[in-house]
């Protein structure tokens, strides 16, 4: 009687683990997806040069990272989250500027902060060894 509690509180802890780990993922993956659409749409309007457009897609890119870093800012070490701030920062100035290698080169850097995210939080052999 007394195992077989402990065997269902185990199993409901285990569940409620692995419920909460896929659920952090799927939040991330879908954060970061909907961040790099826009990152995409700021680093083509900055390869054809229209500065108008770039711009316009950096304040919306944004407006959803904040949205997004309230989530992550309780899922991930700060330092991820300083590093994605920083970058967007950047951008902005190069942007702003109308520096082409400059911004394209810190839009790749931010592309890969955001990538990075969902990869090093997923659950697999490489993360846990």
């Amino acid at each position: 009687m007394h195992t077989s509690k402990t065997l269902i509180s185990i199993a409901i802890l285990c569940i409620m683990i692995f419920g909460t780990a896929f659920y952090t993922l799927r939040l991330l993956s879908k954060d970061s997806e909907k961040l790099e659409s826009f990152i995409d749409m700021i680093e083509i309007s900055t390869q054809n040069g229209n500065w108008a457009t770039a711009e316009n897609h950096l304040s919306s890119l944004k407006t959803e990272w904040h949205k997004a870093e309230n989530a992550w800012a309780v899922l991930l070490d700060h330092i991820e989250i300083d590093n994605i701030d920083t970058s967007i920062m950047r951008v902005s100035k190069y942007v702003e500027t109308r520096n082409v290698p400059m911004a394209l080169s810190e839009i790749a850097v931010l592309k890969q902060y955001i990538k990075h995210i969902p990869e090093k939080e997923s659950f697999s052999l490489k993360n846990v060894f």
